[in-house]
């Protein structure tokens, strides 16, 4: 039953629960580690029975269980416009990350964008981590519970925001004004780059606007996933109160 396709594997109860809960049609196999029988394990495997999905004891995993999917779905530029298309009258977010290489960021940024019900993730492919399994475990789940799209030509895809009439909003550090400032209830797609380089020179270009996330004098960076949060439950809270 070993499949050495690691783009089909999950590890990590946030990731198989939520698969669980949103596509249960989707998991071949669960394996659970022989040792753990404690309530989380129980319940994990309580659901999944309810389910009619297969759990397997396995004695070299230690504490996380892991499941196998049947199909992994890679999603593209002509994917985002048809899904954009069907979302575009309950205005939407989608969050860019555009020069991300650290999974363990990437996956934060993916938790954030999720527990703040966003549309869509872009990654910018040739300048991004991939969505490997250690993005995925530190995303708590978050790469089950939001649509992720992977981009060769962001600037394209950005452009093609643009002429639909969505705020590209950028941030950086450098910028005059707080995102705070900015009226959000509207159309977004909001792009964050690396802690080192921030957002490609090419993709500052296409922003509409550009915002920073802090005015202290002395330190006014934060780490990419904390920025990230900071503007996607700004824009949730200007967009839901």
């Amino acid at each position: 039953m070993e499949n050495k396709n690691l783009s089909n594997l999950r590890v990590g109860f946030h990731s198989i629960e939520i698969l669980l809960k949103l596509s249960p049609e989707n998991i071949k196999k669960i394996f659970m580690p022989a040792n753990r029988n404690d309530e989380r394990a129980l319940g994990l495997i309580s659901m999944a029975e309810k389910l009619s999905i297969s759990v397997e004891r396995k004695k070299s995993l230690v504490q996380h269980p892991e499941a196998y999917l049947k199909n992994d779905v890679s999603l593209g530029l002509s994917d985002l416009k048809k899904y954009e298309e069907s979302i575009q009258n309950k205005n939407p977010t989608f969050l860019v990350i555009d020069n991300i290489i650290d999974p363990r960021n990437l996956g934060a940024c993916i938790r954030s964008a999720a527990a703040s019900n966003i549309a869509g993730v872009i990654i910018n492919k040739h300048h991004c981590s991939p969505i490997t399994p250690v993005v995925r475990q530190i995303s708590a789940g978050g790469t089950e519970a939001v649509q992720i799209f992977t981009i060769t030509n962001l600037v394209n895809a950005l452009k093609h925001f643009k002429k639909l009439g969505y705020m590209i909003l950028g941030t950086s550090e450098h910028a005059n004004i707080l995102h705070t400032k900015f009226d959000l209830n509207k159309p977004i797609v909001a792009i964050v780059g690396s802690e080192e380089n921030g957002i490609r020179k090419k993709t500052q270009e296409i922003c509409t606007e550009m915002c920073t996330l802090s005015k202290n004098e002395n330190i006014n960076s934060l780490n990419v996933s904390v920025a990230t949060g900071v503007m996607l439950f700004e824009i949730a809270r200007q967009k839901f109160n």
